[in-house]
């Protein structure tokens, strides 16, 4: 008897602002029954920085060949997941983790944190490591993928404070899944629930007590979820 080994789906994970991919090699067991790939969006310090991360996401598909990925997004990645989707391939099945399709609704905090990156870079990225609430063990690993890039980083939280694609969400057809935390202080939820209320189709997973970066704690949500986006 001759057995067909089956392909594993593509996943592609798309990280939050100014962390690399790579982050998420450390919850790979998780993501077992899939084939990992890790896109980290490039040094962009001038011009639109999504619309750059997006074409870069791109190139990089092409370069490793992958075909029909799942895109999942954590925080910002949830953002440039969304924006590819709309200019390239709008068949991609996509999973947000604590993200939003508007980041801006609070534009004084989102001031006063670019104000805060301008004057005191490393001592910014200090308190939102704070604003996340891990351990210092898991503080300690993020800090490892920090990417020390202040043009870039300012860069991308301009396009970032600039990006509303609540259109984009509305008119969008493909596969959404869309987990978030009550407790992140970074991404509100009440950003979940606008999301859900554009696409009431999606699928839908809320997580009481997990913060900012749910990887820690709940991957198994993270997979479930992401399951049954894949494969419906």
């Amino acid at each position: 008897m001759i057995f067909t080994r089956v392909p594993k789906q593509p996943l592609i994970f798309i990280p939050g602002w100014n962390v690399r991919a790579e982050f998420l090699q450390n919850f790979a067991e998780n993501f077992a029954d899939y084939e990992l790939y890790y896109f980290t969006p490039p040094p962009v310090t001038n011009g639109d920085a999504y619309q750059q991360a997006a074409g870069a996401l791109q190139k990089f598909i092409e370069k490793k060949k992958i075909t029909a990925p799942v895109l999942l997004g954590w925080s910002m990645g949830g953002q440039i997941a969304l924006l590819y989707s709309e200019i390239y391939t709008p068949g991609n099945a996509v999973v947000l983790v604590n993200s939003a399709a508007v980041f801006s609704r609070d534009t004084e905090a989102q001031k006063s944190f670019h104000l805060a990156c301008q004057r005191n870079f490393h001592g910014a990225a200090r308190h939102f490591l704070r604003l996340m609430e891990n351990s210092p063990d898991e503080n300690l690993l993020l800090q490892k993928y920090f990417i020390d890039d202040k043009a870039s980083a300012l860069n991308y939280l301009r396009a970032l404070q600039a990006a509303d694609l609540t259109a984009v969400v509305r008119n969008s057809r493909y596969p959404l899944g869309i987990l978030h935390a009550c407790a992140d202080k970074i991404i509100p939820f009440t950003e979940a629930e606008y999301l859900r209320n554009l696409r009431p189709d999606a699928a839908w997973q809320k997580i009481a007590g997990a913060k900012h970066c749910p990887f820690f704690s709940h991957c198994d949500k993270i997979t479930n979820l992401l399951d049954e986006v894949a494969h419906g």
